[in-house]
């Protein structure tokens, strides 16, 4: 009989990274290249990271300026109708005459993801579009403008060293990961976001081969955003160290709830599905809004200061409606037993509601943190009400719910690690996986590009 020719597979002839103007030649040769990427995502991440905790901290700072130091001249119970208000207007007025917007963090992965590069309106307006909101206690959070304005900045700083002769791709395609981990103060964000963002192996995708023509990979990406994710984590160290400054989400306790208390896992789930249900409702119906209201200068004002107007409203009666969340959810871990079951519960029902309200209409930012914000809120409320383990019901609510918005689940258990300790991996995972799955109605879903508001 004849024998069989066995079928050759083809030989991948892409360097590992083909980042230079020439192949690698050896081992050796790779290992030096290789190892010359590393440090420079080490570098870049060490930067992002400390850029990143730089503007979180202006932000914070303006923030309690002037929440703190108005309150204190003019303590009235309806201040914050009146601040929320004027931001709103501020924000309308500001989009309007810039046009600048924030993008949120889901489009500034594709872009990068689809383009090999991501810009923005100039270099300070989007500083001012990315604090607005946040000062003015919009129940937004940082990750979205913060990833934009590092991703352009260093996708302009890749540009401007291949214009001069050096070919360093990898400063931008490392940005994802950098900061995510800065802005969540954990590198497996980072290092998940990053991968999940970057485009596959042999992706000819690039809108400017002749400035991004570089090709990693899909190994060494994930050795470069690893890199770069420990490099911004170095940075947070460092800004901490020199002005003592926090950030980020609080930690908190094991879960020590005994075998038949876990069964109260159930309720939490049902008000995490309850309360993403309510979520996408919200995003359903303010972005048929926006689109009644259209472009005009009218719907460009109006937006944001009737969002301002209905924030402000309840943050009258419900205070912690307001802001990113990771401040209060450390404010709730000492204070939720004295709050009132009822107080929590409704604070994260309408923390689901107003959060994508803002994002609709024009308080552009993150929804990372207000979500994590509202499940903690209403985990709370559970506890108290059913005498749990407040962890046990703090850790599956926040972790299915946040499933329930951003559908990642693995995304979703590599920010939380730096909330819950991984004693409770298993609730967390379990969360996370039905929290993703759980269907939402077509009715509930965003409206596609072309689709008719009223359908």
């Amino acid at each position: 009989m004849p024998q069989r020719r066995q079928r050759e597979r083809p030989v991948d002839s892409r360097p590992y990274i083909r980042d230079v103007s020439r192949h690698p030649e050896g081992v050796a040769d790779t290992v030096t290249v290789t190892i010359g990427m590393v440090l420079l995502a080490l570098v870049v991440g060490f930067i992002i990271g400390f850029a990143v905790f730089c503007v979180m901290n202006l932000s914070v700072w303006l923030t309690a300026l002037l929440w703190n130091g108005a309150t204190g001249a003019m303590p009235t119970p309806w201040f914050p109708l009146a601040v929320c208000t004027l931001g709103g207007a501020l924000i309308g007025v500001w989009t309007w005459w810039s046009g600048d917007v924030v993008q949120p963090l889901e489009k500034v992965m594709a872009e990068f993801k689809a383009t090999g590069s991501y810009r923005t309106n100039g270099a300070w307006k989007p500083v001012v579009t990315f604090l607005l909101p946040l000062v003015f206690g919009g129940s937004v959070g940082f990750e979205a403008g913060l990833t934009g304005l590092i991703t352009a900045g260093c996708c302009w700083i890749r540009d401007k060293l291949k214009v001069a002769g050096l070919r360093a791709g990898a400063v931008a395609d490392v940005t994802i990961a950098a900061s995510m981990s800065a802005i969540f103060g954990t590198p497996l964000a980072g290092i998940v976001a990053g991968a999940e963002s970057a485009p596959a192996d042999g992706a000819d995708v690039l809108d400017e081969p002749d400035v991004n023509s570089y090709n990693m990979r899909r190994g060494a990406k994930i050795v470069l955003y690893t890199a770069a994710a420990f490099g911004a984590f170095g940075g947070i160290v460092l800004f901490k160290q020199l002005f003592g400054a926090s950030g980020g989400l609080p930690r908190f306790d094991a879960i020590t709830a005994p075998p038949i208390e876990l069964l109260w896992a159930i309720p939490c789930l049902v008000v995490a599905y309850v309360m993403t249900l309510l979520f996408h409702g919200s995003s359903r119906l303010f972005q048929s809004v926006t689109l009644r209201l259209g472009d005009s200068p009218v719907g460009i004002i109006g937006r944001p200061i009737a969002a301002g107007l209905i924030m402000g409203a309840v943050a009258c009666v419900l205070p912690l409606v307001l802001f990113p969340g990771e401040t209060q959810s450390e404010y709730l871990m000492g204070a939720w037993a004295t709050m009132g079951a009822l107080v929590l519960i409704a604070t994260g029902l309408l923390k689901a509601v107003i959060t994508p309200m803002c994002l609709n209409m024009g308080w552009i930012g993150g929804n990372f943190f207000p979500s994590i914000f509202a499940g903690v809120s209403a985990g709370y409320g559970l506890a108290a009400i059913t005498g749990a383990d407040p962890t046990l019901m703090v850790t599956v609510t926040a972790t299915a719910f946040l499933a329930g918005v951003i559908r990642k689940p693995l995304l979703v258990l590599a920010v939380l690690f730096l909330c819950f300790p991984v004693s409770g991996l298993l609730w967390m995972g379990l969360a996370a996986i039905i929290g993703a799955s759980l269907p939402i109605p077509q009715i509930l879903l965003p409206l596609e590009e072309g689709e008719d508001y009223g359908e």
